[in-house]
């Protein structure tokens, strides 16, 4: 079983503040600290701490935040060989402001700007011969519809939509798994939701796209998704939130690795909500990831 995450990689400038200051403000901060993270680098070190053969494929600049962020996916058993450093470029960086437990984030691409449809094509065999393909939004827009394009009706596809763009219907036709929060659904399926009806609503216009199997995260109030044969509501657990920085990566790369390792969606299901819960009772991004261990 190998799970190939096509994705970011960055370096997470983590700072924690009473409040979010004001426009032309400046106030303290505490606890200054750097993270590895990028949605593609966490869910790949989720899929690995999962047990899951994992390679990751993106771009990295020639600098010391580069370097820092192999060694740190290589420490978790996440496989490096498919990512290039750019020697033009620095590395993606995040500057993220902690507040009682939520974040605010602001993204520089680097080179995962540069994770183009022309670098993912050299590797066309390794993708068709995974057991999955993960696949975010902090990469170009079409380099995600390349490696759909390439590997759809072929290889299960896991779609977290994040940070939310619009995405073409022929594009999300025939995707396996589609992972949005319950902002991001609102650009595909235009259903605010208030309610778990307006929830089910919004799966089943998902659905309508030709999505398999839709699952949509809801943050403290729980979680929908479609089993295959129904629509499923779950509870949250109730932890009290320090970080929410990867609880989303988490929950996604989890879910692909319980799903690639054989479990049903249910199954899959829980063992990924339980892993997003321990992941937000942590500081950091890749370090607040459970292992397999921990969440049984």
């Amino acid at each position: 079983m190998k799970i190939i995450v096509l994705g970011s990689a960055n370096m997470d400038m983590v700072m924690r503040t009473s409040r979010i200051p004001d426009i032309g403000e400046t106030m303290r901060g505490e606890g200054f600290f750097l993270s590895p993270g990028g949605k593609g680098a966490n869910q790949a070190v989720a899929c690995a701490k999962m047990g899951v053969d994992t390679w990751f494929v993106g771009k990295v600049g020639e600098d010391i935040f580069g370097q820092s962020l192999l060694d740190g996916m290589e420490g978790y058993g996440v496989h490096t060989d498919y990512v290039i450093r750019e020697s033009q470029l620095s590395t993606g960086v995040a500057a993220i402001t902690v507040c009682n437990g939520n974040n605010n984030i602001i993204l520089n691409e680097g080179a995962n700007g540069q994770v183009t449809p022309a670098y993912i094509r050299n590797f066309e065999h390794e993708l068709l011969s995974a057991s999955a393909v993960m696949l975010q939004l902090e990469i170009p827009m079409e380099t995600v519809y390349e490696a759909v394009r390439m590997v759809k009706g072929k290889v299960p596809i896991f779609l977290n939509p994040a940070p939310a763009a619009p995405i073409a219907d022929e594009i999300l036709n025939g995707i396996d798994y589609f992972i949005p929060n319950e902002i991001e659904s609102v650009t595909y399926t235009d259903i605010v939701i208030d309610s778990i009806d307006d929830a089910f609503m919004a799966l089943s216009r998902l659905r309508d796209k030709g999505i398999h199997y839709p699952i949509i995260t809801l943050g403290e109030k729980g979680l929908v998704y479609y089993n295959g044969t129904k629509n499923v509501y779950k509870e949250a657990r109730k932890v009290e939130a320090v970080d929410t920085t990867a609880a989303g990566d988490t929950f996604s790369g989890t879910l692909a690795a319980m799903i690639t390792l054989g479990n049903s969606m249910d199954a899959a299901v829980d063992t990924a909500q339980h892993a997003s819960s321990i992941a937000v009772t942590r500081l950091g991004a890749q370090e607040s990831i459970p292992t397999l261990w921990e969440v049984r």
